[in-house]
């Protein structure tokens, strides 16, 4: 055996530095340029979260507004639905069908769910296609059913803002996720000579 084996034996294996570092005996950081390397469970700094956090909380009233309206309008629609009415008063001018009130309350909840998806995926910093996409429609076939609806049954333009406005700003930033999404990809793809 060689005298540098024997040494290795002989040293009780708390002194042993372990395979593959490059730390000195005396426990000082190697010298050189290189630093070490960053501590993989601290936390990371990714640009952006403050915007991807004030986009999220922008649609909270709206988030607020339409779960618990939607949530009130299927129960008092099923209510009146079980006790047999025709039509009754929900708190405006004009007498609703029990199911019209209950068609009215799910396209709420289905909004609810739209903007709780988009907020959870832009603070989980999601950048799929694949996940934008389904927002994007879900979200854009409801602002357009709230602009028909809005027509149709003329309500102003400041009020459609106001009942609407989380819709429109969901579906416009779905839009933009896209977008990002498929010009990344399509750089990702072009390959330089």
């Amino acid at each position: 055996m060689s005298d540098e084996l024997r040494d290795q034996e002989d040293r009780p294996a708390d002194d042993a530095a372990p395979a593959g570092d490059d730390v000195p005996a005396d426990g000082a950081p190697p010298a050189g340029d290189e630093a070490p390397p960053a501590d993989p469970s601290g936390p990371v700094a990714r640009p952006g979260a403050g915007r991807r956090l004030l986009a999220a909380m922008v649609t909270l009233p709206w988030f607020l507004a339409y779960g618990i309206t939607g949530a009130w309008a299927v129960t008092r629609g099923a209510q009146a639905y079980s006790e047999g009415l025709k039509d009754f008063d929900v708190g405006y001018t004009r007498f609703v069908t029990p199911t019209s009130v209950m068609y009215v309350g799910a396209l709420l909840l289905a909004a609810f769910a739209v903007l709780l998806a988009c907020a959870l995926l832009l603070l989980f910093e999601r950048r799929s296609g694949a996940v934008w996409l389904p927002v994007l429609l879900i979200a854009g076939g409801l602002t357009a059913g709230s602009i028909w609806a809005a027509v149709r049954g003329d309500l102003a333009p400041v009020l459609w803002l106001l009942f609407f406005f989380g819709l429109a700003f969901v579906t416009v930033v779905a839009l933009v996720r896209v977008v990002q999404v498929t010009r990344a990809g399509r750089r990702a793809r072009i390959v330089r000579p």
